[in-house]
């Protein structure tokens, strides 16, 4: 493990940072833990007319969605762990420059710091066309027809 050379971010600092991270982490582990019994405990129940059937399908549609965002954010937790003890933790990936202790306490997987990010979010708004999006790293179509 790399000794962290940051200066801007004290050990009181890294240590509610990295205590806020493993959280969330713990949080995200036991919804899906939870969301693997009540699917497990659902499929085991008896045949359900097509309405309730439809419902079901929808909110497992729901729950599906939102269980691959935190699966993402979850990722980045644990990238955000392993660099956490390196100098690399805490400064933005664009500029170079300190992200400020205050923008991590709220984003604590924070990459960039605020004003690289609001201007990156503007160029993404401006350009319509290949939006990419930054959390997933993927090319955003544009529906035929608009």
């Amino acid at each position: 493990m790399a000794v962290r050379q940051n200066s801007h971010l004290s050990d009181k600092h890294i240590t509610a940072l990295k205590d806020k991270l493993m959280s969330e982490a713990e949080r995200i582990r036991a919804n899906f833990q939870l969301k693997k019994q009540e699917y497990e405990t659902n499929s085991i129940t008896g045949a359900k007319d097509e309405v309730d059937s439809a419902n079901d399908n929808i909110l497992l549609a729901a729950d599906m969605r939102f269980s691959n965002r935190e699966s993402l954010y979850y990722k980045k937790i644990m990238k955000t762990l392993s660099k956490i003890e390196t100098e690399a933790y805490g400064m933005c990936d664009d500029c170079n420059d300190p992200i400020t202790y205050t923008r991590l306490l709220a984003r604590p997987t924070s990459e960039m710091c605020i004003l690289c990010k609001e201007e990156s979010e503007r160029e993404e708004n401006q350009n319509f066309f290949e939006r990419r999006s930054k959390s997933l790293g993927t090319v955003m179509s544009v529906p035929a027809g608009h």
